[in-house]
C-alpha cells in the first residue's frame, strides 16, 4: 500500500497549487480528483487565466503537476478515510478496491448552494452567478436581479449597482430592514420580498423570475447569494469543529481541530468564492503542511 506524505483531496483551485507546492518541496502528494463541478464558467479575475474556461484551466494544471514524478494524480473516487488506531497514519479507499496511507490529509472539495429555488443549478455558472467580480463586465448593463437567501443583501446590492443600474433585489421569502429597503428604492431598485415561485429561460440562460404571487419579471443574469454546504462528506469520519454552517474551523494556516487534517478552499472559507482566493488558501495550507513535517523531522 502506497504511503503518502499528504493526501489532497479535491482537485480545484485550492488542492491543484498544494499539491503544486507541497510537489516542490519534495513531498510524496496523492491527489485524488472530484470532478470539480464548482469552478466557475471562465476564470475572469485572474490576469494570468482571464478567459480561461475550467477544462483549459485543468489540463494546463494537470500538465504543470506532471513535471513532479512525486506527486501522483488519482482519478478513483475516495469511499472512506480511516484514521489508525495509532493516530499517526490515515488509510484512503477508493471504489475501485485500492488502499492508500497518508500521513496527513488535506481537504480541498469545497461547497455547493442550497437553494429551494425550482431548477436553479440549470443556471448556474451559465446566467446565475454568486461574484460580481468574476462576471459583472461580461453582464454589465443588463437586467439583473440579485437573490439574497441569507443576509446583508443591500450591501452586496450596492456592489452590483456598480456594474448595472436596471437593478432589483429577492430575498425568496426573507425580510430585510425597513431602513434598508429604502434605502436601495431610493436608487431605483425595487425590492421583492415575496418566494420565488419559477426561473424561465433555455439553455441555461435566464429570461424572467417568477415570484409565488403571479408576478414576473424579465432579467437577463443574476448574481446569488445562496446557503452553501460543504461537500466533504469525509469530515463526517473526523472530529474536526464546525461552525454553525457546517464549513471546517482553521486556523491561518488551513489547520483543523483535528492533528494532521488540514482543510482550504471555500470548505472552510466560503466566501468570497474567486479562484484565486481559493488557490491561496491552498498555498497556505500547504506551506503549513511542510513546515508541521520539516519540524516534526527535524
Amino acid at each position: 500500500m502506497s504511503l503518502y506524505d499528504c493526501a489532497v483531496i479535491g482537485d480545484g483551485p485550492a488542492g491543484l497549487n498544494a499539491a503544486l507546492l507541497l510537489g516542490r518541496a519534495r513531498r510524496a502528494v496523492a491527489l485524488f480528483n472530484t470532478n470539480s463541478d464548482h469552478l466557475a464558467f471562465e476564470s475572469q479575475e485572474s490576469i494570468l487565466r482571464n478567459g480561461n474556461t475550467p477544462a483549459e484551466f485543468m489540463q494546463y494544471a494537470k500538465e504543470k503537476l506532471g513535471h513532479y514524478p512525486n506527486i501522483h494524480s488519482i482519478d478513483n473516487q475516495i469511499e472512506r478515510v480511516i484514521k489508525q488506531a495509532d493516530n499517526k497514519l490515515f488509510k484512503i479507499y477508493t471504489n475501485d478496491g485500492k488502499g492508500f496511507l497518508a500521513e496527513r490529509i488535506l481537504l480541498t472539495e469545497g461547497v455547493k448552494i442550497r437553494s429551494d429555488i425550482p431548477n436553479i443549478d440549470l443556471y448556474y455558472n451559465k446566467s446565475i452567478f454568486t461574484s460580481p467580480y468574476c462576471y459583472g463586465w461580461e453582464i454589465r448593463d443588463k437586467k439583473l436581479i440579485y437573490i439574497n437567501e441569507t443576509n446583508s443583501a443591500a450591501h452586496t446590492a450596492k456592489i452590483i449597482y456598480n456594474w448595472s443600474e436596471d437593478l432589483i433585489v429577492a430575498t425568496n421569502g426573507n425580510e430585510m430592514k425597513q431602513n434598508e429597503k429604502e434605502k436601495l428604492e431610493e436608487k431605483g431598485i425595487k425590492v421583492f420580498t415575496e418566494k420565488i415561485k419559477e426561473i424561465r429561460g433555455q439553455n441555461g440562460m435566464l429570461s424572467s423570475i417568477v415570484f409565488q404571487n403571479g408576478i414576473e419579471i424579465h432579467r437577463e443574469a443574476a448574481f446569488i447569494t445562496p446557503s452553501l454546504y460543504s461537500t466533504n462528506a469525509i469530515v463526517q469520519g473526523f472530529s474536526c469543529d464546525l461552525d454553525e454552517y457546517g464549513l471546517i474551523v482553521v486556523d491561518y494556516f488551513g489547520r483543523t481541530s483535528e492533528k494532521n487534517v488540514y482543510a482550504a478552499s471555500d470548505t472552510a472559507q466560503p466566501s468570497p468564492s474567486e479562484i484565486v482566493l481559493s488557490e491561496a488558501t491552498g498555498i497556505q495550507a500547504a506551506i503549513a503542511i511542510n513546515t508541521d513535517i520539516s519540524i516534526e523531522k527535524f
